[in-house]
């Protein structure tokens, strides 16, 4: 328990820039890389986003699935990581919304 509140400690003093700055470049990197590894299951870099973020999002209509075994190795490193970073970046949205609150109740107090 006390390895998890040591983690969770250092996952809320992150900085909101560097949580988007890695989003992105995660998406990036994993839309390239299934482009290159599968370039006929995902014919264009818009159907490799397209299968990146259902599946990172953890929607994953379908459409798109790797086929290969590299590619539903790299795809299940991908759902794990996806539902981090999308816990993650919902975890600092409610955390800014509570700190606007906060800093909004005392506006109105003086």
């Amino acid at each position: 328990m006390l390895i998890f509140r040591r983690l969770m400690n250092r996952v809320s003093k992150v900085n909101h820039t560097f949580i988007f700055i890695s989003t992105i470049l995660v998406i990036a990197v994993s839309t390239i890389v299934m482009r290159k590894m599968e370039p006929d299951t995902f014919p264009s870099l818009f159907d490799s986003l397209w299968w990146v973020m259902t599946t990172m999002t953890t929607v994953g209509y379908g459409d798109f699935y790797p086929t290969s075994t590299g590619g539903r190795i790299f795809a299940m490193a991908l759902y794990i990581i996806g539902i981090g970073i999308l816990g993650v970046v919902i975890g600092k949205i409610v955390d800014s919304f509570g700190t606007f609150k906060r800093l909004r109740g005392r506006e109105i107090e003086i």
